[in-house]
């Protein structure tokens, strides 16, 4: 749509005025040769649709800081932030961005806000997300197998413990020690977290690089200068449980060809988050 101030036609001018009028009925004049009963209900219908959508992904957000900074925040996204996708249901990941936008300006939002909000959108965001372009098994993994994350599985790490923060519960700082958690949708199409920690979340960014299983394990315990039997077998529990929980699968177009280890320098607090729009 082109700019204010363009040399516009007629019909270009209406449509920025009616937009406008849409996003911000009280600080947009009506446009012209528009019944204001009309506009009114357009406006209303337009933000009724749209803060139902996120109201229902970030319900907990919304409880937390109440109707009246809920609302204002909602004007205030319609106002201000140009979305990039022009489908519905990108709304909450655009709400996301403006929050990160804005979260300085807003000094009565609570510091977690956008955490919590991206907490809160993993799920749809899984929900919606393509089918995996993988295959499922229940075969034990053994050490030497290729392996892959699934492109269903976000090892994620937060600041602060969102999946405690409610109500009772509405921390001022950061905790001490990260909170890791995994998001992912098994073959059943259930979408769900688990818990995750520093070490094992490394471990998966290893396997996404594309790492065999057992040269994973052996950076791992170079980073943790731990013995390499030992990461080995309690890594490959762990990467057990995950292939059972489908966060980890088979990848039968790598072949398990093992790369040189890098040095010790490598930290084993390496993160990595992999939410993105399919």
């Amino acid at each position: 749509m082109p700019t204010p101030g363009a040399n516009l036609r007629p019909f270009q001018t209406l449509q920025l005025d009616f937009a406008a009028y849409i996003r911000h009925p009280e600080r947009n004049p009506l446009p012209a040769g528009i019944e204001q009963r009309r506009m009114r209900i357009y406006a209303r219908l337009f933000y009724n649709n749209v803060e139902s959508f996120l109201s229902n992904t970030f319900s907990v957000f919304r409880k937390l800081v109440g109707e009246e900074r809920w609302h204002a925040l909602v004007r205030d996204f319609l106002h201000r932030h140009r979305a990039q996708s022009p489908y519905f249901s990108h709304i909450p990941e655009e709400f996301l961005q403006y929050l990160g936008e804005h979260d300085r300006q807003r000094p009565t939002t609570p510091p977690f806000a956008l955490e919590l909000c991206h907490y809160q959108w993993v799920k749809l965001a899984l929900e919606l997300a393509p089918d995996a372009d993988c295959a499922f098994d229940d075969e034990p993994l053994a050490i030497d197998d290729a392996i892959a994350l699934s492109p269903l599985a976000w090892p994620l790490r937060y600041a602060y413990p969102v999946p405690r923060i409610g109500p009772d519960f509405q921390p001022a700082e950061p905790s001490a020690e990260p909170t890791y958690l995994i998001a992912c949708r098994n073959r059943q199409d259930r979408a769900r977290f688990l818990a995750s920690n520093a070490v094992t979340t490394r471990l998966l960014q290893l396997v996404d690089e594309g790492g065999a299983m057992r040269h994973c394990l052996e950076t791992v315990a170079v980073e943790l200068g731990a013995p390499a039997a030992t990461i080995e077998r309690s890594g490959l529990a762990i990467l057990n449980r995950l292939h059972r929980h489908d966060v980890v699968v088979r990848n039968y177009r790598q072949p398990a060809v093992p790369r040189a280890a890098p040095s010790s320098g490598c930290s084993g607090e390496t993160l990595v988050c992999l939410c993105r729009r399919e």
